[in-house]
């Protein structure tokens, strides 16, 4: 195992500091909401369509500002990225990326047009970060998307309060029983979460673990 002098380590961070670098810290950027079934115009073109209307939000939860560079969207199904970060992302901030930006990226890049290609009828996202030099390639971040978190207007999104996956149902509420539950709650692209709400649906430790596939064993 490689040990890191505590000094240069120290270095190191004063070194960015002095220099005005944003330090890395993975932990810092998450994906935070994500809407797969588009039935409203959320890219403000004015029109309402099912590739450029999708969107995923990331955020900044970290004490500290977060460089972007190297960090890609994609799904678990395939090795393609379907759009690509950069910039700074302030502590306490959020980014929006639609699917309009994604087909946008992926035209100057040769990845195709597929946008985000979110399946409404369920599917994985996955935040990755990809750096050549030195090189590290890690999942940041994962989200299940279950079927009944694919229906029209209807969003995926941390709880402000808990941090938990809820449903932003608001403009088409879920009347089901499945996780992660309804609040009513609208989608909020673009600004942090906000919702009054805390679900209180007791479900047991399997359903739990369907849609957390990184619990442990019980």
């Amino acid at each position: 195992m490689r040990v890191v002098n505590p000094t240069v380590r120290c270095l190191a961070a004063v070194l960015l500091l002095l220099l005005g670098l944003p330090a890395w810290s993975a932990a810092q950027v998450r994906i935070s909401e994500v809407l797969a079934a588009p039935a409203s115009d959320w890219n403000g073109d004015g029109e309402v369509d099912y590739k450029n209307d999708e969107w995923v939000e990331i955020e900044n939860i970290g004490p500290q500002p977060a460089g972007l560079d190297g960090l890609y969207l994609k799904d678990a199904t395939g090795d393609t990225y379907h759009y690509g970060f950069s910039g700074v992302l302030q502590p306490g901030e959020v980014l929006l990326v639609t699917g309009s930006m994604a087909v946008e990226w992926q035209a100057v890049n040769g990845a195709g047009s597929s946008g985000l290609s979110l399946n409404n009828g369920g599917d994985t996202l996955e935040l990755w970060r990809d750096v050549a030099e030195p090189r590290v390639l890690e999942v940041l971040d994962h989200l299940p998307i279950p079927s009944h978190a694919g229906g029209s207007d209807r969003a995926l999104g941390r709880h402000p309060q808990n941090g938990e996956w809820v449903l932003f149902d608001g403009l088409n509420p879920y009347a089901g029983e499945l996780l992660p539950p309804s609040t009513g709650c609208l989608p909020s692209p673009g600004t942090p979460n906000v919702c009054e709400t805390v679900p209180l649906d007791e479900a047991t430790w399997g359903l739990l673990k369907s849609f957390h596939l990184d619990l442990p064993p019980r």
